[in-house]
């Protein structure tokens, strides 16, 4: 008889090779046709996603006021090969930061409810970092200010591709980041060392979780 672990972990193996398989395509998709004008951000949702009927709707804030909005915490355990309904998500609102263009910024903690199959109750899976600038230099130079700072502590940037938008990797061995830079919006998506997701596919991994929030940050009207 097969042990509820192994079936468990065969499970969340699936899952995750599912979302690998679709950022396949997703590249295929980005690496196709020349740009022209101002390309639009990237809207690929990936396996087990929603498909895209409309855009955000509209706001007054640069930035999303729910973390719900950028990554559903009902969805998430889909991409993370965990059970239904063991993720909440819980947004702190920061001050903002004039001095470096820093207008909003909101922290997003995606965090277990325990139970079979999931981490202990209260383990930080997921951290999404969002910040919302004056104007996109302010926010491609604070996100130069922390790649040498990365740099410097002896994580440095690798860059990924990521259609119109800057995208960078940092294997921290405290939990790998992905820093997305996209107009005036930056965002950084953290996997804790607590995560379920194996240390060589936390890039892919990110990536996918990037490409689902970004057209929510930045709705293709702007803001």
């Amino acid at each position: 008889m097969e042990r509820a672990g192994e079936a468990r972990g065969r499970v969340r193996r699936a899952a995750l090779a599912g979302a690998l398989a679709g950022l396949a395509l997703l590249a295929a998709a980005c690496s196709s046709g020349p740009p022209t004008g101002t390309p639009p951000i990237p809207t690929f949702p990936g396996p087990g996603a929603a498909p895209v009927t409309s855009a955000p709707p509209p706001r007054n804030s640069i930035l999303p006021t729910e973390c719900d909005q950028v990554l559903g915490s009902d969805q998430l355990p889909n991409y993370l090969g965990l059970p239904l309904g063991s993720v909440r998500v819980t947004a702190l609102r920061d001050v903002p930061a004039p001095q470096v263009g820093r207008l909003e910024r909101v922290t997003c903690n995606y965090t277990s409810l325990g139970g079979p199959g999931a981490p202990p109750p209260n383990t930080l899976i997921l951290k999404v970092l969002t910040s919302g600038y004056t104007d996109p230099g302010a926010a491609a130079a604070q996100s130069q200010v922390n790649r040498d700072a990365n740099a410097s502590s002896g994580v440095p940037a690798q860059p990924v591709p990521f259609g119109t938008a800057e995208a960078l990797f940092y294997p921290d061995p405290e939990g790998p980041v992905l820093v997305v830079v996209y107009g005036r919006v930056t965002a950084s998506f953290t996997l804790t060392p607590d995560r379920p997701v194996p240390d060589e596919q936390a890039q892919p991994v990110l990536v996918d979780l990037a490409l689902r929030a970004l057209p929510v940050l930045v709705p293709p009207t702007g803001s």
